[in-house]
């Protein structure tokens, strides 16, 4: 056999490396060894060339899936098989055995599947499209079949770095795997259960030496500024430099890659380009139609249309094209990887010429080179040592020692790998609970955390079955160490996993805290209905974390309340608004032990604390214990009284329908923006809106952008599109993500979902603890509204052209008219509120207030906010007045000692508007300097039985019988999305005002 197939190889116008390659693959199948088989050879050296001469020449009667990462490579790969390889290398097509070549796509699954199960074949797929396929259940039964048919897969991992799944499905086959790669590390080596003594390599030096690969020279390119625009031109500067070299080198037709970090910047970049009449092409999946846009790689006959190639990952495989010669990294790779792969685009050197050089440019010269040499080096050892290495080859234990003088005594050393799990590790009485929804068993579990640990470079040494639902695994965990800043000093720690299936749920336990497998992490923990049956009395919970759904930029965003007993403090007023995460307090066993318990409701963990470690047993008994207590049937949980005026985190509900949108950016992100080219100031004019048949409108800078938003319900979670908004709206820093990736990223908006019975924040869903429209008397919104129609009637806030000031005071008909008049002329019951000996007016710039007043007699400081426009429910409205009241509440307290000297300042000068007038002095009443309304100011706020007010005057932008109207419908599913948000705004500046001890009113 071996004869035959060396005579089949001499007759054929290949490499010798590939031959070689492929008499080694040949060796391989014929072992028919159990693991896979690694076939290294860098980017550009034929691996494709390998695969074609072992499908159709040596082996052509054995039938195979070649599986690559991208649609480009695979079909790339088709067109080698069929033709275009032979036709390279000359040799006669007629000559080839009749094979069915096609790609495998999982709409057409079937029809491949009937049409090559009596042929012989060469299956070309995806991996997206093999996993898809793999988990469809409505074709099981046939996929089930069609794994009978292949008798090898060739596995291309291209620039990807592998994923555990992936080895799952190609393991699935059972038959030989040979996997190609340009750079393998240690997850292909445990993923694919490589054979590290068994494999093939092809030294990256050697290859340079023997001209299959061109030499790389890396060159700086670091303008000051950096960005697209400065990059281009020293780029094009270098590019000029060397087309002399090139020319000589037989590269007339130079083709260049730009390596950019996100889709905007390709399209600068191209833009850029186009006016500088360069042939140049953008590639993007998100990348508008257009001349200058593609969302794939060309084929190889209209690569001659462009000369330069801007992309982010598209081009780091599906290019064998020698004219690709240069280079351009612009944002770095997060991946070494990734960054070889790039290299390896303009390193081909197909008709050996000598001398040849590629060019890689780069910001930072010292780091790449150093990847690059680190690369090479690592490549060069595999050759040498003619092994795979990995972590387990730095940590071998000397086993001649057994005993060591070791922390005071003299002890054994540890035999992992004799010793009874059982009986030899100690526990905590920690624990993870997770429903058991059936959609795996614990054989599966089993496989699955086997699989998981080693993908995580856990080096598993000994597991254990107890029962048949009953696992422990002893493994080491790897880490390099943090104090070495480069190279390996690797730590290790030994640490054990517990897993046990019991009735409906699932119990995990892990030594060192190790997140979950993602098969648990895709199961529900215990609900909150379950874990507070841990507790039996309500008095015994005495602390409890809790996490914020109204996440406003000037909202506590998590706090901890701790007490004696969290049941006997006060509810506050925005407790409806919290979630617990987690819960602890104090338990007692039946006989008359006391522990402290901690419980978590986000994953399920379950602590009781103690000092030592228990065995096995009582490891056991304990979980026993736990399972009882949250499957003990009760009706009337003592825990609920208090824990229900908090929110419940629940699970996602079918089909979420948002029916109104607040962004939640802070100001400190917004002013990392710029607008347009000129890098204005990023104004965002309504934070809200509403959302019809999931479009909704946005004004930004006076103009309209409409957002779109989805629901990824294998995620759970919300995205927002807009066509227009990256283009307008850039960061200041080239390397920030721009605005709409950061809003998605960080899920930067709150929700109203259709039927108002779920609130969308935090990236999770929430049902408020109390309906909105509460009647409670601590919690009544109805007391905050002081309605007057001299008020509802007023249209502006400070006037306008045809409201302007007259005899030093603004007109009657705006809302500072009225406040500066002190509602005299206007309501008698609305003057009597007002009494202020001193009142003044605080507006423009950096404000504490639109107005302040000072009662000296009744001993009372109101901040005054002032707001009109017309609408009769508008939280965007609010949002901008709310906040205004909100930002400078410390002023309010007695103990905040920072004066305001730039306040001061401006009170010395009068309020001017255009169109509107000038008011002469900013004290409206009585006669006071700056300084002395100061002095008065601090004298009456540290007093402490003065009362501190803050006030909203609404003007017409607030109707309260309108909104009246909501608050007293039955069914919150009937109340409109625009009040809900308002409600909530409200009584979250309800409570931040109340924190500093003020009272919050609204006229309206």
């Amino acid at each position: 056999m071996a004869k035959k197939i060396i005579k089949s190889l001499l007759s054929l116008n290949i490499w010798d490396h590939q031959k070689d390659a492929i008499t080694n693959i040949s060796e391989y199948l014929k072992s028919k060894s159990e693991k896979s088989y690694l076939v290294k050879m860098p980017t550009g050296t034929g691996k494709t060339g390998v695969f074609a001469t072992l499908t159709r020449i040596v082996y052509p009667k054995k039938n195979y899936i070649i599986v690559t990462p991208s649609t480009s490579l695979r079909d790339q790969i088709i067109a080698e098989l069929k033709d275009r390889f032979w036709n390279k290398i000359g040799y006669d097509l007629t000559k080839l055995q009749n094979q069915i070549i096609e790609d495998l796509l999982p709409s057409t699954f079937v029809d491949t599947y009937e049409k090559i199960k009596n042929d012989k074949f060469i299956i070309v797929t995806t991996i997206q499209a093999l996993q898809s396929i793999s988990t469809n259940k409505k074709i099981e039964n046939e996929f089930n079949e069609f794994k009978k048919l292949p008798n090898c897969i060739i596995f291309d991992e291209g620039h990807k770095e592998p994923a555990y799944t992936w080895g799952e499905t190609i393991r699935s086959f059972k038959i030989p795997t040979i996997l190609f790669s340009a750079t393998p590390y240690r997850n292909d080596y445990k993923i694919f259960n490589i054979d590290k003594n068994n494999f093939f390599a092809l030294e990256h030096k050697y290859s340079v030496s023997q001209n299959f690969l061109r030499n790389l020279e890396i060159k700086s390119l670091n303008p000051n500024p950096y960005n697209t625009s400065t990059f281009l031109n020293d780029l094009l500067s270098e590019v000029n430099k060397l087309e002399p070299v090139l020319v000589k080198q037989g590269i007339n037709n130079p083709k260049i890659i730009i390596r950019c970090e996100n889709v905007e910047d390709i399209k600068r970049m191209v833009i850029s380009l186009k006016k500088l009449k360069k042939r140049v092409l953008g590639i993007h999946e998100n990348l508008p139609k257009g001349a200058n846009y593609s969302k794939q790689i060309p084929p190889h006959s209209e690569q001659s249309k462009y000369d330069f190639y801007i992309h982010q990952y598209k081009l780091i495989e599906g290019i064998d094209n020698p004219d690709f010669c240069i280079v351009a990294i612009y944002s770095d790779f997060k991946s070494t990887r990734l960054l070889i792969q790039q290299i390896g685009r303009v390193l081909r050197n197909p008709q050996k010429l000598k001398d040849q050089i590629a060019y890689l440019f780069c910001r930072n010269v010292k780091s790449l080179n150093d990847e690059w040499t680190k690369y090479l080096k690592y490549d060069s050892l595999l050759t040498e040592k003619k092994k795979l290495f990995d972590v387990t080859d730095i940590l071998k234990v000397n086993k001649e020692v057994e005993t060591l003088y070791f922390s005071g005594t003299f002890r054994e050393l540890v035999d992992v790998t004799n010793i009874n799990l059982k009986e030899s590790i100690l526990f905590q009485k920690k624990i993870n609970a997770y429903i058991h929804d059936g959609t795996v068993d614990f054989e599966e579990l089993c496989s699955y955390l086997f699989e998981e640990w080693e993908s995580r470079d856990y080096h598993i040494l000994k597991h254990q079955s107890i029962d048949s639902d009953t696992l422990l695994v002893l493994y080491i965990k790897y880490e390099n160490s943090p104090l070495v800043k480069n190279g390996v000093f690797i730590e290790q720690t030994l640490a054990l996993t517990f897993l046990k299936i019991k009735g409906n749920y699932i119990y995990f336990y892990d030594s060192i805290q190790s997140s979950p497998m993602r098969q648990l992490d895709n199961l529900k923990p215990l609900n909150r209905e379950y874990l507070i049956k841990l507790f039996k009395d309500k008095r015994a919970v005495n602390k409890i974390f809790l996490m914020n759904t109204d996440i406003g930029s000037n909202n506590i965003r998590n706090k901890e309340l701790q007490a004696g007993a969290i049941e006997y403090t006060a509810p506050g007023l925005s407790d409806y608004s919290y979630f617990p995460a987690r819960i602890e307090g104090s338990i007692s066993d039946s006989q008359g032990n006391y522990a402290k318990r901690y419980v978590g409701f986000q994953n399920g963990r379950i602590t009781d604390f103690t000092n030592a470690r228990i065995e096995y047993d009582e490891f056991i008994e304990w979980i026993n214990g736990i399972h009882q207590e949250i499957n003990t049937n009760t009706t009337n949980n003592k825990i609920n009284s208090f824990m229900g005026r908090f929110s419940e985190k629940v699970d996602a509900p079918l089909n979420p329908t948002p029916t109104s949108i607040l962004l939640d950016i802070d100001d400190e992100i917004i002013y990392r923006y710029g607008y347009e080219d000129s890098k204005k100031d990023v104004v965002i004019e309504d934070y809200c809106a509403l959302i019809t048949n999931n479009e909704f409108v946005v004004e930004i800078n006076n103009e309209e952008f409409a957002f779109t938003i989805v629901y990824d319900s294998n995620l759970e979670r919300f995205y927002l599109s807009c066509t227009d908004i990256n283009d307008k709206i850039q960061p200041l820093n080239p390397n920030e993500q721009n605005l709409l990736s950061y809003i998605n990223n960080n899920q930067c908006f709150r929700l109203v979902l259709e039927g108002n019975k779920y609130i969308y924040a935090h990236k999770n869903f929430f049902t408020p603890s109390l309906n909105i429209n509460s009647k409670k008397q601590n919690l009544d919104i109805n007391q905050l509204f002081n309605p007057y129609s001299c008020i509802s009637t007023i249209r502006s806030e400070k006037g306008h052209s045809k409201l302007k000031i007259s005899n030093n005071l603004w007109n009657k008909n705006t809302l500072f008219g009225l406040i500066a008049r002190q509602a005299k002329g206007y309501d008698k019951k609305l003057e009597s509120e007002f009494n202020f000996d001193y009142l003044l007016c605080d507006d423009l710039g950096s404000e504490i207030g639109d107005f302040i007043g000072l009662d000296i007699k009744n001993k009372r400081v109101v901040f005054i906010h002032a707001k009109a426009k017309k609408s009769k429910l508008s939280a965007s409205n609010f949002t901008e007045v709310c906040g205004q009241a909100t930002k400078n509440l410390d002023f309010l307290t007695p103990y905040y000692q920072r004066v305001p000297k730039q306040n001061i300042d401006k009170w010395k000068n009068p309020w001017s508007l255009k169109n509107v007038g000038q008011i002469n002095n900013r004290v409206i009443t009585n006669n006071a300097t700056p300084q002395q309304f100061w002095n008065l100011y601090m004298k009456l706020i540290s007093d402490p039985t003065t009362s501190r007010e803050v006030w909203l005057m609404v003007g017409n932008m607030f109707d309260i019988n309108t909104f009246k109207k909501e608050l007293n419908k039955k069914d919150i599913s009937k109340v409109k999305s625009e009040a809900i948000q308002l409600i909530y705004l409200i009584r979250s500046t309800w409570n931040s005002v109340s924190q500093v001890g003020a009272k919050l009113k609204i006229y309206c």
